[in-house]
């Protein structure tokens, strides 16, 4: 029998964060998957010319421009027995999982024009489907716990289960690769078993996980294009928030480059064989896990934003040692890529709890809290770095020269190279200033929570919906209360 366990100080069970962590398993597969793999599968087996690939991917990414916060609007007026974020992931887990297999089934012998078509249909329909499940997903977290160490503590379970995740997408894809009978199948193969993994992964958390705040009900004159607007002015009127979503945004940039990029620079230029990347990937994402302990308990002692800049500052050293890593030079790799799994794990879980602390931010400015705009905001810089890494990387093989299954160019060599470590490395190293403006530390979230309503001793809302009326008299007493809080486990 399921039983409901009721959050009480402010904090969460361990149950209740690991049946949460479990959706974030399913989701970093499939992004991991298609970070490593996505680019060298068009290429190098389906055979798509680099350039067809880059422009079918950016079809997705122009209709991310909109989806993100579109969704995120819809997620913050959704009321449904399901609860208003809950309901997209009973209802996007199967076709998240089908969606997420097509990507990966590219029909032999199609034309240039055929293949844009396949590639950014598929593409565009899994893209869609994910923000329409990962979205929700993330905010509920923001409204499972208001205290501010138990958010890291919740940040730290999910990003073990995206760790779990994103090692079985980047390691476990190519062994599964290897041991079909050819690529092709052997890519359609993993590609089916990510999708269904995903698939159940989501349905447990809307199984065992409840939400804990009803949706505010909106204003009967409010129109949909007014209260967009609204919420979305709202969103970028918070500096926190504008400063931790441009500092993530960069992070993502130059770590989806790495992503993208390893599997050319461990086959090709460090001429390793294509059973090397498997365990590349394991190495780093090792490290990245066995860190995730440490920056727990460097969190738990500094302010967010300071640990992130250490993490950011190992990475781009890790990073800019790959320039002068050349062919079997095997050890150097391993060493370099454990510095940058090191600082890893900083980005694993350092920004995802501080989301959370700004959206209460945006709560006392604007005196209502928009969570799903703010996530849908978060996800689309999040999304668009991924993307124009992607993008970078096709370019750069295009415009090098790059020619699959062959010795590459001096010219390609050193595009690889540039991709990999030096450009990625330039775009942690952005972030650092950014971060260091970030006005928001535990004392001063503390504040944070008094003023907008927030019972010190058990770490949630007492007021409903709308926290901040309570400063403002002149929009009269809010006599509705919020439930306890409570989810499934």
């Amino acid at each position: 029998m399921m039983r409901t366990l009721t959050q009480r100080q402010g904090s969460l069970g361990t149950a209740t964060k690991l049946s949460y962590a479990v959706g974030n398993v399913g989701l970093q597969m499939l992004v991991a998957a298609m970070g490593f793999m996505l680019m060298i599968f068009y290429t190098d087996v389906a055979l798509v010319p680099p350039a067809v690939a880059r422009a079918a991917l950016l079809v997705g990414k122009i209709w991310d421009t909109v989806n993100d916060p579109l969704f995120g609007w819809m997620t913050d007026r959704t009321r449904s027995r399901y609860g208003r974020q809950r309901v997209y992931l009973i209802y996007g887990a199967l076709p998240l999982a089908v969606a997420a297999t097509a990507v990966w089934m590219v029909p032999p012998g199609l034309s240039p024009w055929a293949a844009f078509l396949w590639i950014a249909i598929t593409y565009t329909l899994f893209d869609t489907l994910l923000t329409l499940v990962q979205l929700p997903y993330q905010a509920m977290a923001a409204d499972m716990t208001r205290d501010y160490d138990e958010r890291t503590s919740l940040t730290a379970f999910a990003s073990t289960g995206a760790l779990l995740g994103f090692f079985a997408g980047s390691v476990l894809m190519p062994v599964l690769v290897r041991v079909a009978p050819d690529a092709r199948s052997g890519y359609a193969l993993a590609g089916a078993c990510f999708g269904l993994a995903a698939g159940l992964a989501i349905a447990v958390v809307a199984w065992r996980v409840r939400e804990t705040e009803p949706a505010a009900p909106p204003s009967p004159e409010d129109t949909a294009w007014h209260s967009v607007r609204q919420a979305l002015l709202a969103t970028l009127r918070n500096r926190p928030f504008l400063l931790l979503v441009s500092a993530a945004g960069l992070v993502r940039l130059g770590l989806t480059l790495v992503q993208a990029s390893l599997a050319y620079f461990v086959i090709y230029s460090l001429q390793g064989d294509k059973a090397d990347l498997p365990r590349m990937m394991g190495i780093l994402l090792g490290v990245v896990g066995l860190s995730l302990f440490v920056w727990k308990r460097v969190i738990d002692r500094w302010e967010k934003n300071l640990a992130y800049m250490l993490g950011l500052a190992f990475s781009a050293a890790g990073l800019v040692g790959l320039y002068w890593i050349g062919p079997g030079q095997q050890q150097a790799m391993t060493l370099a890529l454990v510095v940058v799994g090191i600082g890893m794990g900083a980005h694993w879980i350092v920004p995802h709890s501080m989301v959370p602390d700004t959206i209460d931010h945006g709560q006392l400015q604007a005196s209502e809290r928009k969570t799903g705009m703010y996530y849908g905001l978060f996800g689309l810089v999040d999304k668009l770095a991924r993307t124009l890494a992607t993008v970078l990387v096709a370019g750069m093989l295009d415009l090098s020269g790059y020619v699959p299954n062959v010795a590459q160019s001096a010219e390609a060599l050193l595009g690889i190279t540039l991709m990999t470590g030096t450009l990625p490395a330039l775009c942690v190293l952005l972030a650092i200033p950014l971060l260091a403006a970030y006005p928001i530390t535990r004392s001063r979230h503390a504040q944070i929570r008094h003023s907008i309503g927030v019972d010190e001793s058990r770490g949630d809302m007492r007021s409903g919906v709308n926290q901040t009326q309570a400063h403002h008299p002149e929009s009269g007493p809010d006599k509705r209360t919020a439930p306890a809080s409570s989810v499934a486990s």
